[in-house]
């Protein structure tokens, strides 16, 4: 079978698609990985999920993004806080077994969703990328002629971790003030949390604090919903800003549920980038959204497969 199989291996789902040889994706699956409390149960639902997509036959190749730290030369997850069952499991091993000896390819999420990006959508036209996920949590990749800028220890692009606010709130990595801490998903529910404590609070009559309910309040013209956006926009645009001086790529590509906010959270972020980064830098830097949505992950996964 001339088909490659792409996985994004989330903390919430997994995601699936099988594309074709010149990387076309031509069909899509997806199923539940939060529920899972093993690391084989979590593979197979990765498996079982893919089923559907190559009819019992053999991929070409398989390419997988993972949430978490990976050794993508072994293959091995070396750490997943999303998904802590996986956690030293030898994800590439147990491919191999499923489908054979496969060309594989097991990276970081994150760095998945800059390859797909890069190749297939918002960064085709450019040489440097820098993609920026904006979810429950805050991740990011750096791309250059093509290829992710690992770092050292393989770890560059953790732009969630970024100290954005000296003394700031605690974050889940153990510092405190990281941009993730001032402004993902979680760090605007906590805060929406604390708000609702006040007398009248509109949030307080939310039946669920959510990202997606908190937009909305503020699009009704709540005032301690704007002034959450506000702030987490302002965050945003201290971490781009860094991003521009210190990297200058560029585009900064902007995906994942937050994004979505639109103008409340990039209003007050583009006015802190260009307040805080050096003119030269915020204007030769194009900040722009993810054209792939979710299925950006699930592409940047083959890539390597297509350079084979």
């Amino acid at each position: 079978m001339s088909v490659l199989l792409g996985i994004d291996l989330g903390g919430t789902q997994v995601k699936a698609a099988r594309f074709s040889p010149s990387g076309e994706r031509e069909a899509v699956a997806r199923a539940d990985s939060a529920s899972q409390a093993s690391a084989e149960a979590i593979f197979e639902a990765l498996r079982s999920t893919a089923a559907g997509l190559i009819a019992g036959e053999r991929p070409a190749g398989v390419g997988i993004g993972v949430a978490g730290v990976i050794d993508s030369q072994a293959g091995r997850i070396i750490q997943s806080p999303n998904l802590p069952a996986l956690s030293g499991f030898d994800l590439g091993r147990r491919v191999r077994e499923a489908y054979g000896e496969v060309p594989i390819s097991v990276m970081n999420d994150a760095n998945a969703a800059a390859l797909g990006e890069f190749h297939a959508g918002a960064g085709v036209p450019f040489r440097s990328m820098f993609l920026l996920t904006l979810g429950t949590g805050i991740g990011g990749a750096f791309v250059v002629d093509g290829r992710v800028w690992e770092g050292a220890a393989g770890v560059a692009g953790e732009v969630g971790h970024m100290c954005v606010l000296a003394d700031g709130p605690a974050c889940t990595c153990g510092a405190t003030g990281c941009l993730e801490a001032c402004t993902s998903g979680w760090a605007l529910v906590r805060d929406a949390k604390a708000a609702a404590r006040r007398p009248g609070s509109a949030i307080a009559k939310l039946p669920e604090v959510t990202p997606l309910r908190l937009a909305e309040l503020a699009r009704a013209g709540d005032p301690d919903t704007l002034a959450l956006w506000e702030r987490a926009g302002r965050m945003l645009g201290t971490g781009i800003a860094n991003l521009m001086n210190l990297l200058n790529p560029e585009c900064i590509v902007l995906v994942g549920g937050l994004a979505q906010a639109g103008e409340l959270l990039l209003g007050p972020a583009r006015r802190t980038w260009v307040h805080q980064a050096f003119e030269r830098a915020h204007r030769s830097t194009r900040v722009l959204p993810g054209t792939l949505g979710e299925w950006a992950g699930v592409r940047g996964a083959i890539q390597p497969l297509l350079e084979k």
